[in-house]
């Protein structure tokens, strides 16, 4: 019963659910629709050719050594008609559902590199602060922030 479940209901750390958010967020970046087109497709490895049901998501899910956390990190494809590029996006169980530690996208013809979103730095000053919110505003003032792009 409760490993159907589990399966059936993918978490925010699935490789699948990585997938979908991060692409809802790449396909919605003007940089990315100014490079790809507008209209884009994202598959996993090997895909985008009427291959069904066969969507591999090329993932890891590992502890970071840097706060402990469970992260799962995935790339995947993403085309349009100007162009296609990968995209690299990692979550972390220490975040809030639909935040990423980072999405970037990378031209497959020049690998020129677009970030979309990364909070490595919040979650090192976080880290730095031992999770207490005010030494986090304290470091982050020092260290000229962090945070969104």
């Amino acid at each position: 019963g409760y490993y159907i479940v589990m399966e059936l209901l993918p978490s925010k750390m699935s490789p699948n659910t990585v997938f979908n958010k991060a692409f809802a967020v790449v396909k919605e970046n003007p940089d990315v629709k100014r490079k790809l087109g507008d209209s884009l497709k994202a598959y996993g490895r090997g895909g985008g050719r009427n291959e069904g049901r066969r969507n591999f998501i090329e993932h890891t899910e590992y502890t970071s050594p840097d706060d402990g956390s469970k992260r799962t990190r995935v790339r995947f494809n993403v085309e349009g008609k100007f162009g296609a590029a990968f995209v690299f996006a990692e979550v972390s169980s220490d975040m809030p559902s639909g935040e990423f530690v980072y999405i970037l996208v990378q031209d497959k013809s020049n690998g020129r590199t677009t970030t979309i979103v990364d909070n490595r730095a919040a979650l090192k000053i976080k880290q730095m602060a031992g999770g207490s919110d005010e030494a986090s505003k304290v470091f982050g003032n020092l260290l000229g922030g962090g945070g969104k792009k």
